[in-house]
């Protein structure tokens, strides 16, 4: 997974890594490793991330070009997330087992963000969203 729009969000707005990661209230070497794409930015500082710059989840992991929707909800939120992946999972016929080994975790682990117990790291929403082609934003509850 890569971050590469984070940095050039972040240097289109003449913005420091220091002055990022104070918005964020992170430390600057966790974001200096997410902008590097050696972690993964956690989903809930993603989040803050879009809203500061006013853009969409999808756009910022290059998911799609569409920069800004228009917002319902600056927030996850987790029920209708989990409502959500759940959805998908059986409107694509899928098991949680299956979506379990698709993105190489436990399905104890998957059926914890289906209901709602855990919040999905970013790495696996990514994955989720590019297999069954649908918006990060829409899954969190920010769009429609």
């Amino acid at each position: 997974m890569e971050f590469k729009r984070i940095k050039a969000i972040r240097e289109d707005n003449d913005l420091t890594q220091i002055q990022i990661a104070n918005l964020l209230k992170v430390k600057r070497s966790a974001y200096s490793l997410w902008e590097l794409g050696i972690n993964t930015i956690p989903l809930n500082n993603l989040i803050d991330f879009c809203n500061l710059f006013n853009l969409s989840i999808d756009y910022v992991l290059g998911l799609t070009n569409i920069k800004q929707y228009t917002l319902i909800n600056k927030n996850i939120k987790k029920d209708i997330l989990a409502i959500r992946l759940k959805e998908i999972r059986k409107k694509e016929h899928q098991t949680q087992e299956n979506i379990a080994k698709l993105l190489n975790t436990t399905h104890s682990t998957w059926s914890a963000y289906e209901n709602k117990k855990v919040l999905i790291p970013t790495v696996f929403i990514w994955e989720f969203a590019k297999e069954f082609n649908c918006s990060i934003d829409w899954l969190c509850g920010r769009i429609d």
